[in-house]
């Protein structure tokens, strides 16, 4: 046993004693029989709805309005009459979602980047140590929690920060690009800091991690001690996935991450699906009526986060695209499998008809990836699509655009103009690259 494992494991038994409970409860989890597993996600989910029912002023409005008596205790039976919330409401109510047992100690604001126009400002539960749900996850690649990891994404630590999580840590060591300040600099430090703590995983930003594989490749540089990549912040495309796996030479697997909940889902190593955390979340597909949806078909993505106690989540409009997969993983994990998110739902592209379309829209060169590095989707008001490509290293890339472009035109029936613009890099909001963006109003 290595120094840094064996004091990870004595920290898991003294000063970070519920991390390592909720570890090993974790790893039982994920080998429960899928019976099993279903029963107690469902025994959790009447439990945080009828605490937030009898503990929050919104929700016991919210449930009665519906319908919901509040003299009977509620039941698995009632789990799908329970009323959808969405981001609005979550926003306007924020206050009255707040639960009995908030304290300022056992609180922790977690502002939303505003990707979907509304930034909203919900709280996490501090008492719930939602790093274990990681620690399971990246098991699943072949990394323990004590090995070194590097991340890039939206950071920003302080001196006295840094300093905190470098204690926090030891033995092991932890370096951050923050995506939002990134630079030939910046990443030739990060590179440097990384050539000496040999991270066993790079996670960060899909963007970020891409233009960070960019600069490795130009500048002729290695990290051989590597043995994953994880992304999150958007999808993992096609075309991310093949470059990442290139520059790096290991697998490249995605994460499933809500600023409002945490970790949801994540892939295992065989990358054909993403498990969903079902002792921790709730995932349903539901139609536009709210009605919920079999495993195989696509709809608006709704989760429950089963651990908040602050700020209970409850069957939540999370704002992307997906399905559920009916199907055992060949890893042997337990936890169900949901498709990868097929995009915010606010980011929808539309033509005057009424047509709609974008949810797949990313995955537009997928069987030629190598043609495009990066790519966005940008919609004006007047219906006129602009697709802005950073070129791939596929010979004739281009002209691998041009023919999946033509593509879209002939799915829209050339309805709207849709004109190409190569450019250099992408614009990004908040540190995290838009896929899509749409200027035609939601009433359109």
């Amino acid at each position: 046993m290595t120094f840094p494992e064996t004091s990870f494991n004595l920290k898991l038994h003294t000063v970070r004693r519920d991390s390592g409970r909720l570890y090993r409860e974790l790893l039982r989890n994920q080998e429960l029989e899928p019976a099993a597993l279903a029963e107690l996600q469902r025994t959790r989910a009447v439990a945080i709805a009828e605490f937030a029912r009898s503990q929050t002023v919104f929700y016991a409005k919210h449930f009665a309005d519906a319908g919901i008596d509040p003299g009977r205790p509620l039941t698995p039976d009632d789990w799908t009459r329970l009323p959808l919330l969405n981001r609005t409401m979550l926003k306007e109510h924020a206050d009255e979602v707040v639960s009995s047992e908030a304290t300022p100690r056992n609180s922790r604001p977690a502002l939303t980047s505003g990707s979907t126009g509304e930034p909203l400002k919900a709280m996490h539960d501090t008492r719930v140590p939602t790093l274990a749900l990681a620690w399971r996850m990246y098991t699943w690649w072949g990394i323990q929690p004590w090995d070194n990891l590097a991340r890039t994404g939206r950071w920003g630590f302080g001196r006295f920060d840094t300093l905190k999580n470098d204690i926090t840590w030891w033995p092991s060591k932890q370096r951050y690009l923050d995506a939002g300040l990134m630079s030939p600099e910046s990443m030739r430090q990060f590179h440097a800091e990384l050539a000496k703590t040999r991270p066993a995983l790079l996670e960060g930003y899909v963007w970020s991690t891409v233009a960070f594989a960019d600069f490795v490749q130009a500048e002729g540089l290695r990290l051989p001690s590597l043995r994953a990549v994880a992304t999150t912040a958007g999808a993992l495309d096609p075309a991310s996935r093949a470059r990442l796996e290139s520059v790096f030479g290991v697998p490249a697997h995605d994460e499933y991450r809500g600023s409002e909940v945490g970790w949801l889902a994540g892939e295992c190593r065989e990358r054909n699906g993403l498990h969903v955390f079902a002792d921790a979340r709730v995932i349903e597909v539901v139609d536009e009526d709210g009605r919920v949806l079999p495993a195989g078909e696509t709809g608006e993505i709704v989760v429950t986060d089963l651990t908040n106690r602050v700020f209970p989540i409850i069957r939540y409009r999370l704002g992307d695209r997906g399905r559920l997969l009916d199907r055992p993983c060949a890893c042997g994990i337990a936890l169900p499998l949901m498709a990868s998110p097929e995009g915010r739902v606010t980011d929808m592209l539309y033509t005057p008809s009424g047509r709609s379309l974008g949810h797949r829209i990313s995955a537009m060169f997928s069987d030629v990836p190598d043609a495009v590095r990066q790519m966005q989707v940008h919609q004006q008001r007047d219906y006129s699509i602009t697709i802005r490509i950073v070129e791939g290293r596929l010979p004739d890339a281009r002209v691998h655009v041009e023919r999946k472009v033509d593509v879209l035109r002939n799915r829209i029936d050339n309805e709207v103009p849709v004109t190409i613009e190569y450019v250099d890099s992408l614009p990004y909001t908040g540190a995290k690259l838009k896929y899509v963006i749409s200027d035609v109003p939601r009433d359109h």
